[in-house]
């Protein structure tokens, strides 16, 4: 006598997450990488530089924040609130203090340079920010499985 397995596959949750967040990266470096060729065109390799710095600091801080959320949010989404909050907080304030060593430092001495490099994280910010909005209402990601029976 057999009997039919109840066992339900279930896809991990963090693929999707993964998947937009890959999917913004790209899509903010490509608005950096165009941004840099602005500026390599108005000002030249030093605020091309910049501009890349600024696109790149924002792509890599905010990439490994949001993969992280995913990541505690699969593994505990009771969690996932606490761990949304300290991450922005933690973003926020990495993102300031580098800012404030880059424009305090020698690295871009020109006022154009620094312009160049306020206008890439501010571009990158506002791409991943639209990104990852359109890309995550997109993906259609369950919130909540349902029990095995179905809808009770």
């Amino acid at each position: 006598m057999t009997t039919e397995s109840r066992a339900i596959t279930r896809r991990s949750s963090l693929v999707p997450g993964v998947r937009v967040v890959v999917r913004a990266a790209a899509l903010t470096a490509l608005a950096g990488a165009l941004l840099v060729a602005l500026a390599v065109v108005v000002h030249g390799a030093e605020a091309a530089g910049a501009a890349a710095v600024g696109a790149a600091l924002v792509v890599v801080v905010v990439s490994f924040g949001t993969l992280s959320l995913h990541v505690v949010a699969s593994a505990m989404p009771t969690a996932s609130l606490l761990v949304a909050l300290v991450t922005y907080a933690t973003q926020l304030a990495i993102v300031l203090l580098v800012f404030l060593a880059i424009t305090r430092g020698d690295a871009f001495s020109s006022d154009q340079a620094r312009g160049w490099l306020a206008a890439g994280m501010v571009l990158a910010t506002l791409v991943w920010t639209a990104a990852h909005l359109v890309l995550t209402a997109r993906e259609r990601a369950p919130y909540f499985d349902l029990p095995p029976g179905g809808e009770s």
